[in-house]
């Protein structure tokens, strides 16, 4: 009995110093090549960590080995970049990131990655960003830790303008892209309508209302920027329009339009807040088109300035995109109405709604329930500032409203 139990006792010291070398010689292994690999990469060049700290699991986690290396204040210097704006991308592992920018000026921005992909460089010169890039663990094997990364970059940009066409038809939007060394904020005269500009990473994105009375021939837009000036043209072509005989219109009720709705013009947010295609606000066939003549008794009445569809009474009418509700209410001139600011002078008026299910003040999606239609139909016009324009080419996703869309 006593060799049987001195044998057990034996066999479990071996297996202990078997187990307990194994556990030693992974523990000794684990390191630096167990961390993540894949760079952080800004302006098409691999930033290098100037510091870390990981827990790696050893063992499917039973044991943790600290990977260490203090944050130093090495620099690494990324050149110049004379075209295009220094773009951040983050790899796969990294569940969150801390960026800090330092412009020419001294000034400071913080903020998460995302938000940094809406940062505005206003100035040309030399800029220093600091970043940590964080992984959590989401698996017991995976170690959980942050790389620290600090470089410089000078920006020598120059002001680059850009049109999402040179060429535009009554009805359609045109989108002004303003990129490089800009002084100030953005001013664009022009005879087509006021517009309103946004800042995107790289500069400005301004949007121009190209109505349905329009002159056709060349229009002159006069840019400005701080102490940046330039001219630019566009041609402007005539839309192929229908003839529509309609009933007289004998509704009353102009001046109380005016006071309600003429005001929500010139207000709004100054931020983009659609995204892709604008979509149909009714099932309904479309009855009258946008710039369609307009004929009553034999006589011309005016051309349509949206689109009427005629869908059934108490249909839904639903939001033609994501933005915000500045008027809901009933005006003896459109009936039940609805406004929706999308941000950046683009604004959505639906009318002739039987039922309102929103308020003003209210966030809506695209798609969400607005009320239901009145038996006469309802009328979609989609603005730029005052402006009308084409609902049906916004709704095909390709025009100047969707210029750059993640700019």
């Amino acid at each position: 009995m006593r060799r049987f139990l001195l044998w057990l006792v034996m066999v479990a010291a071996t297996l202990a110093l078997i187990l307990g070398g194994s556990a030693a010689f992974f523990y000794t292994q684990a390191g630096s090549a167990d961390l993540p690999q894949q760079p952080v990469v800004f302006g098409g060049a691999e930033l290098e960590p100037n510091g870390w700290d990981w827990s790696v699991p050893v063992l499917g986690g039973k044991l943790t080995k600290q990977v260490q290396s203090p944050t130093n204040l090495s620099v690494q210097h990324l050149g110049a970049f004379s075209e295009d704006i220094p773009a951040l991308a983050l790899p796969a592992w990294v569940s969150r990131a801390k960026v800090t920018v330092t412009a020419p000026s001294g000034v400071q921005w913080s903020g998460s990655a995302d938000e940094f992909a809406g940062y505005t460089y206003d100035q040309n010169g030399s800029y220093r960003l600091t970043l940590t890039a964080w992984h959590i663990a989401e698996e017991t094997a995976e170690p959980e830790g942050w790389y620290a990364y600090c470089a410089d970059f000078t920006l020598q940009q120059q002001p680059k303008i850009a049109l999402s066409a040179d060429r535009a038809v009554q009805g359609s939007v045109v989108a002004l892209s303003l990129s490089g060394y800009l002084e100030g904020e953005p001013a664009l005269q022009t005879d087509l309508g006021t517009v309103w500009f946004r800042k995107t990473q790289s500069g400005y994105m301004g949007y121009i209302p190209v109505t349905y009375n329009a002159e056709s021939g060349v229009h002159t837009l006069a840019l400005s920027c701080g102490s940046f000036s330039q001219q630019l043209e566009l041609t402007v072509t005539s839309a192929q329009t229908s003839t529509v005989t309609v009933e007289e219109d004998t509704r009353t009720g102009a001046e109380e339009y005016r006071n309600n709705i003429w005001p929500l013009f010139t207000t709004g947010s100054a931020e983009k807040q659609w995204q892709g295609a604008f979509r149909a606000p009714s099932a309904a066939a479309v009855q009258l088109h946008y710039g369609d003549v307009q004929m009553v008794n034999g006589a011309r009445a005016g051309q349509a300035t949206g689109v009427a569809y005629r869908p059934a009474p108490d249909e839904a009418v639903t939001a033609p995109q994501t933005g915000k509700v500045l008027f809901a209410g009933t005006l003896q001139l459109t009936g039940g109405t609805v406004v929706i600011d999308h941000g950046c002078g683009v604004k959505s008026y639906l009318y002739g709604l039987k039922t309102l299910a929103v308020q003003a003040g209210q966030s809506v999606q695209t798609g969400d329930a607005l009320g239901t239609a009145d038996a006469l139909g309802v009328d979609y016009e989609l603005r730029i500032g005052s402006k009308t324009v084409d609902p049906e080419a916004a709704m095909t996703g390709r025009g100047g409203l969707q210029f750059r869309e993640y700019e």
